[in-house]
């Protein structure tokens, strides 16, 4: 028998499936019910988990909830789901299976010669142009729900605020961030509260909360698309609510080291207050009644990979930590860079992605840090950059995976410096003489006002 790895829409009749080697991110956190369904499906199986240590393979039945699968192998033949016949392709994309090794009779059935499928466009290519207007589509949308997602950004933190107040009075309740969860939800305003979050910056607590959780359900559905699944109101809720409450825990920190404009000391008393958020935040969220994976979030968003840092804490193994909370503590550091402080200023997105880059490796888990930095892009949507021809405009839609430095840009101010009222599209995957020059601090370039920045990015409008 020939042996191949072949994508799910590559399966044909007569193939036997030996092994599962790519499978949808929801596989990175494994819940109860899901246990149940491969337990059943994959009996006499292998899995194939990660595990600090590295990869581990376990017999099926020893999966858990929370493990981390990245494949399963060792699938015996004599099982249902092992041969391919009409339908099961399908049925295979809808539980999230994507990659396969499987065998192929001697007689050659479930061979197909097919054509190679297209390869991603090329800059100024005939497919980047086509696909420009989709592009610009989606820049239109966005813009469209700049002013709601401000609007909606702040009311979200005046709930965080409420939240925290009324834990410091002994009454936790999720009905705050439930509220603007909703909210946000039903407006469809996440994508453009992200770009906000980038032009704005925010405060030490609460509209820390309130972006970095946008930013982190935004992260997470992006990763669903790429692995073939689509995330839904649910999905986004409940990381949304991962991402309003990860901070609980500093309803426990009084309220003026909280504020505090004063940079403490690694072995302060106050820092130590600080570093015991998680604990009392996983605590809080556990009597609440939330999901162990909302509480992991809480509790270890602050851990590294590299544990001797004094940044990451509590001490716990990094296996502890699930899937979700690795990429939470990727966006939850991404978010502090990129929000005020009173001790320093804020970093422009593009800036912030640059360094997190250097820490690949050893603070993060490397994998999580690819799926967010392609989800954020190297120029984030927000990010002001100094094209070749030395014009300035905005990012409104990142660049393509394959071409990072090559986003849509809407210009706002032209070569000789004058801010234009008639702004024009530049699309780097059409325009193949134009190219990034630099990245500019748009609070330094536009400091008129705190706000200019931002008041300038929503005046954009384009035909």
């Amino acid at each position: 028998m020939d042996q191949k790895t072949v994508k799910v829409a590559d399966l044909r009749p007569g193939m036997v499936i030996m092994e599962i080697t790519e499978l949808s991110f929801d596989y990175a956190t494994l819940d109860p019910k899901t246990v149940q369904f491969l337990q059943t499906n994959f009996k006499g199986a292998s899995a194939l988990v990660l595990k600090d240590s590295g990869r581990q393979t376990v017999p099926i039945g020893d999966l858990r909830a929370f493990d981390n699968l990245n494949a399963i192998t060792d699938i015996p033949a004599s099982l249902k789901l092992a041969k391919v016949v009409p339908g099961l392709a399908q049925s295979m994309e809808r539980h999230g299976f994507l990659e396969f090794k499987v065998s192929i009779p001697a007689d050659g059935t479930g061979k197909e010669e097919r054509a190679p499928a297209p390869g991603p466009a090329k800059v100024g290519s005939a497919e980047a142009k086509a696909q420009h207007q989709e592009r610009v589509q989606d820049a239109k949308k966005l813009l469209e729900k700049v002013e709601e997602a401000a609007s909606s950004r702040e009311q979200s933190s005046s709930l965080v605020e409420e939240m925290l107040d009324q834990g410091r009075s002994g009454e936790y309740s999720t009905k705050p961030a439930e509220r603007a969860v909703e909210e946000i939800i039903s407006n469809g305003v996440t994508g453009a509260m992200k770009a906000v979050a980038g032009l704005r910056g925010s405060d030490q607590t609460y509209a820390h909360c309130v972006d970095m959780s946008v930013i982190f359900q935004e992260a997470y559905a992006d990763i669903l698309r790429r692995t073939g699944k689509q995330s839904n109101d649910e999905v986004n809720k409940f990381n949304l609510i991962a991402g309003f409450m990860h901070d609980i825990g500093k309803s426990e920190v009084p309220k003026d080291i909280l504020d505090s404009t004063t940079r403490f000391a690694p072995d302060s008393e106050e820092m130590l207050i600080l570093r015991n958020h998680t604990t009392y935040g996983a605590k809080i969220l556990e009597d609440l009644g939330l999901h162990k994976a909302q509480i992991n979030v809480a509790h270890f968003h602050h851990v590294k990979r590299d544990a001797t840092l004094f940044t990451s804490y509590p001490d716990v193994r990094y296996d502890d930590v699930l899937p979700l909370t690795r990429l939470a503590s990727i966006t939850d550091v991404y978010q502090a860079l990129i929000g005020k402080r009173k001790y320093k200023r804020n970093w422009v997105p593009a800036k912030a992605i640059e360094y997190l880059l250097k820490l690949k490796g050893s603070e993060f888990d490397e994998r999580m840090l690819d799926f967010f930095i392609r989800s954020v892009g190297r120029y984030p949507v927000g990010s002001l950059l100094r094209l070749s021809d030395n014009s300035l405009g905005f990012v409104l839609r990142i660049a393509p995976d394959h071409e990072p430095e090559r986003p849509l840009v809407a210009v706002v101010e032209n070569a000789s410096g004058e801010l234009l009222k008639a702004h024009s599209i530049v699309d780097l995957m059409v325009e193949s003489d134009l190219s990034v020059k630099e990245v500019v601090d748009h609070y330094e370039h536009y400091n008129q006002s705190e706000d200019q920045a931002y008041q300038i990015f929503s005046s954009i409008r384009i035909g």
